[in-house]
């Protein structure tokens, strides 16, 4: 399988997340410090919230951009094994994960949410925790993937067709969670919800859609790569 990722983006990303977490952690200090003064009371609170905040937006960065595995990571680990036909494209499209192959074009959502996610049609519900507190600003809330993966999918499906009007194509939205920690009950889903361990086999099995033209293959693999060296420079 050929894969491709904006390696300058992931880097940039990363390191604004390890700068906010280290401006956190300095604003966090000062506002101790300045705690034990009474009449700078005011700057302690103003930066305890900044330095709280400053510090949460960091792990959350971290944790999409710096951690191992990352999204990219685990949704290329799950596609290993597929030939050199499939080219999954990390955030150098219009969509953030694509996978260009010759039975179709997916647009996945990655989700690292843990613990008990129930889905029924397009509701989504996940079982409140405590320590879910602690994770407010550092994990994406779970919001609703079902609106968000075909929200997404039909942007991609527009962009493709501005770009190339004579090809028709579909894009298949799929939503991923990739912690195994994620306990999912699936009940009718609109959009295909997986795990990375049934994600190989979705796409050999359920997931194989309308052969694409080897014309029409080509044509979007052309256009993708040159998006993506645009985006990399």
């Amino acid at each position: 399988m050929q894969i491709t990722t904006n390696d300058k983006l992931i880097k940039s990303r990363s390191r604004l997340g390890t700068y906010a977490s280290l401006a956190g952690i300095v604003v966090l200090a000062g506002g101790m410090i300045a705690s034990f003064q009474t009449q700078y009371l005011w700057v302690s609170l103003a930066a305890l919230v900044t330095g709280f905040v400053l510090a949460q937006f960091g792990t959350y960065s971290l944790r999409r951009w710096g951690r191992r595995p990352r999204p990219d990571q685990a949704l290329s680990s799950a596609l290993k094994g597929f030939d050199d036909r499939f080219h999954f494209y990390a955030w150098g499209l219009p969509a953030p994960y694509v996978l260009l192959s010759p039975q179709g074009v997916y647009s996945f959502i990655a989700r690292d949410q843990t613990g008990q996610i129930t889905v029924n049609g397009s509701q989504w519900r996940s079982k409140f925790t405590v320590g879910r507190i602690f994770m407010l600003f550092a994990q994406e809330g779970l919001g609703n993937p079902t609106e968000e993966a075909v929200s997404q999918a039909q942007r991609f499906e527009t962009w493709i067709k501005s770009k190339l009007p004579e090809l028709s194509v579909a894009v298949q939205p799929v939503i991923v969670f990739i912690d195994e920690r994620a306990e999912l009950t699936i009940s009718e889903p609109m959009v295909p919800v997986l795990d990375t361990k049934g994600l190989k086999k979705w796409l050999r099995g359920a997931g194989k859609g309308d052969t694409l033209k080897t014309a029409d293959y080509k044509a979007l693999e052309e256009l993708f790569n040159t998006h993506f060296a645009s985006a990399k420079r």
